[in-house]
């Protein structure tokens, strides 16, 4: 699939609620209460321990968008990865998310002054500038993240198909092994990839040079540690790859596509194993 022209049409990286998502809360909820603490934003008068107040704004940042993380993704089912999740969609997503962040602050400033300015005026007064003046650096950081991004995977994309193309396939080995509960035997280097759809496992296999797939009962992380020795490594959370049919690989903002020999659908690479297949290749 081509990029789109229009960076607000062109993947950005995955958003998935997990660690990552926790600790990168945290690294803004710091931010938050250095701000404050320090820089006191549009003359803001703090009542009381202005450490402890700032904290509080801190705290409650983090709650919030770790909240809205979990909730959006694990309980809406709000899906955050993939070349449907653009920088638009991360930029809209992005000031939902400074708007839920404005009203928990507005609660917790009225737990400071005793309630005694909860009005939709005030509350509209925190949440609109806050709202429309962070959407400007957000937009400007994103579009940042997705040139690089984009410019890593992209020059990765072509180490790998030099690699591929100067290099022979290894020796294969053509012992069979079987795999899953449902006694599946196949020649590890016949297969393109594996992909995890719950308790069961899309195995597509080269037979007589053309692709052909098996469903198999068992986990993407039995197949792993299985097949590691013969050459079969994780590229995605949801996948395994032969690298020995590699044919080709473009590179966006989440990670890697790669066009295998004999594949009808390509095989992404998440940022996360981008480095383990290069080191491995190259």
């Amino acid at each position: 699939m081509k990029l789109s022209n229009n960076p607000f049409r062109r993947p950005f990286p995955d958003r998935e609620f997990g660690p990552d998502t926790i600790v990168g809360m945290l690294w803004v909820s710091l931010f938050v209460f250095c701000a404050l603490f320090f820089l006191r934003p549009l003359g803001m008068h703090v009542p009381g321990n202005v450490f402890l107040t700032c904290l509080g704004y801190a705290v409650v940042t983090f709650i919030v968008a770790s909240l809205y993380a979990f909730v959006t993704t694990r309980i809406f089912g709000w899906k955050k990865s993939g070349d449907s999740w653009t920088l638009g969609k991360w930029i809209l997503d992005s000031g939902l998310l400074l708007a839920c962040i404005s009203v928990g602050n507005f609660m917790f400033y009225n737990f400071t002054v005793n309630w005694s300015a909860f009005s939709p005026i005030v509350l509209a007064y925190i949440t609109l500038p806050t709202v429309l003046i962070g959407l400007f650096p957000i937009a400007f950081s994103g579009m940042a993240v997705q040139i690089r991004a984009e410019r890593d995977h992209q020059r990765t994309a072509g180490q790998l198909q030099l690699a591929t193309a100067r290099s022979g396939h290894a020796n294969p080995d053509h012992r069979l092994v079987t795999l899953g509960d449902g006694g599946f035997s196949v020649d590890p280097s016949t297969i393109l990839f594996c992909e995890s759809r719950q308790n069961y496992v899309r195995c597509i296999f080269l037979d007589q040079g053309a692709s052909r797939e098996e469903i198999i009962r068992a986990t993407l992380s039995g197949l792993e540690e299985q097949l590691a020795d013969r050459g079969i490594l994780r590229c995605h959370r949801s996948y395994l790859v032969n690298p020995d049919h590699i044919r080709s690989a473009r590179g966006n903002a989440q990670g890697l596509r790669l066009d295998l020999v004999g594949a009808e659908e390509e095989v992404p690479v998440s940022r996360a194993y981008v480095t383990v297949l290069r080191e491995m290749l190259l």
